[in-house]
C-alpha cells in the first residue's frame, strides 16, 4: 500500500473540518515541519487561513499558528 505523503495527510486532516497546530502536527501526524506542508498545499490552490495564538507558557508567552481549510459554500 502507497504511504500518504505529508501533504495529504495534513489536507485530509483539515478536509474533516478540524483545524492543525504545530503541535497537534507533530503528535498525531508526526509532522515537524508544518508551515512548510501548509505552504505547498497554499501553492497547489488550497485556501487556508491562519489563525495567530498566543498562550501562557511555563516560563513566558509563546506564539503559534493555527491552520483551519477554508471551504466555499457558492
Amino acid at each position: 500500500m502507497k504511504q500518504q505523503s505529508q501533504e495529504q495527510e495534513v489536507l485530509a486532516w483539515l478536509q474533516s473540518g478540524a483545524s492543525i497546530n504545530p503541535l497537534s502536527a507533530l503528535r498525531e501526524l508526526g509532522i515537524f515541519r508544518l508551515a512548510a506542508c501548509i505552504l505547498r498545499l497554499r501553492k497547489q490552490g488550497h485556501n487556508i487561513t491562519t489563525n495567530r495564538i498566543t498562550q501562557q507558557g511555563r516560563f513566558r508567552k509563546v506564539n503559534f499558528a493555527e491552520y483551519q481549510l477554508k471551504i466555499n459554500n457558492d
